[in-house]
């Protein structure tokens, strides 16, 4: 009598344990992603399939308004247009599990805006600068430039006589730009490709993504502004100036740029 009950105990746990394990919910990274609306407004819906986690760690790559989350469900904007990346790694303890997934956002890409911007007109000024850094969003005066800052100015702005100006690249020898970076500009088109009506009402890249830019080595005078001058970074940034008015001093301009 006794041995039987003993058995049916030692059964009893062996098979309560057997269950427990079997019933361990494993460890699965998984999502699903969808895009709602288009760029630069769309937002990525994302839904947690994920099994097992005790925590998450999210990234994103270049376009969404965050780079990581360690939500269990984010909330993700996209000013980008073209693909997202987006990886998961489901946490449990010292385990873990990853998934990466990509999604297409349609739309265009968001611009970046810097407004009422004033060049100098001459060399050496000691109020103006000629020289314009699309990273810092400074510009800055040829005494205010050394190596480590070199490497970051995009535009360069010359005149000749304050009669006729011209942007172009930073590398030029005379403004003597450490570390200087190539910039195409084209200063004077007869027809312009962006009218100063369509620079004033662009919010996105529609305008300029699929422009072909050129260096064309030209200028404009002071009958031409108000008006537009064309250029893109060594990087592929393409962007547009809207020359505003001028004066014997400086140039007061809008610049408008794709902001990846």
């Amino acid at each position: 009598m006794k041995k039987t009950f003993i058995l049916g105990l030692f059964a009893s746990a062996l098979f309560f344990s057997c269950s427990s394990d079997d019933e361990e919910t494993p460890l699965v990274a998984d999502f699903t992603a969808t895009v709602s609306g288009e760029s630069p407004n769309a937002e990525i819906i994302i839904v947690n399939n994920s099994t097992g986690a005790s925590a998450y760690e999210w990234s994103f790559s270049e376009g969404a308004d965050i780079s990581s989350s360690e939500e269990q469900v984010p909330t993700v904007k996209v000013d980008k247009a073209g693909d997202l990346t987006i990886s998961l790694i489901a946490i449990n303890g010292s385990n873990e599990e990853k998934t990466t997934k990509t999604v297409s956002v349609s739309g265009n890409t968001a611009i970046t805006t810097f407004n009422d911007v004033e060049f100098g007109l001459n060399a050496g000024d000691a109020t103006y600068g000629r020289l314009f850094s699309l990273e810092t969003g400074e510009i800055y005066k040829d005494s205010e430039i050394s190596s480590d800052n070199g490497s970051k100015i995009n535009l360069a702005f010359g005149s000749m006589a304050n009669t006729m100006y011209f942007f172009e690249s930073p590398t030029d020898e005379d403004y003597n730009v450490p570390g200087a970076i190539a910039t195409k500009v084209t200063n004077y088109e007869e027809t312009p490709s962006i009218t100063v009506e369509e620079f004033d009402a662009m919010t996105n890249d529609g305008k300029l993504s699929g422009l072909t830019i050129e260096e064309t080595n030209d200028s404009f005078g002071n009958g031409s502004i108000p008006n537009t001058v064309l250029f893109e970074t060594s990087t592929g940034r393409k962007g547009v100036i809207k020359t505003k008015a001028v004066n014997s001093d400086r140039l007061l301009v809008d610049i408008k740029v794709q902001k990846y």
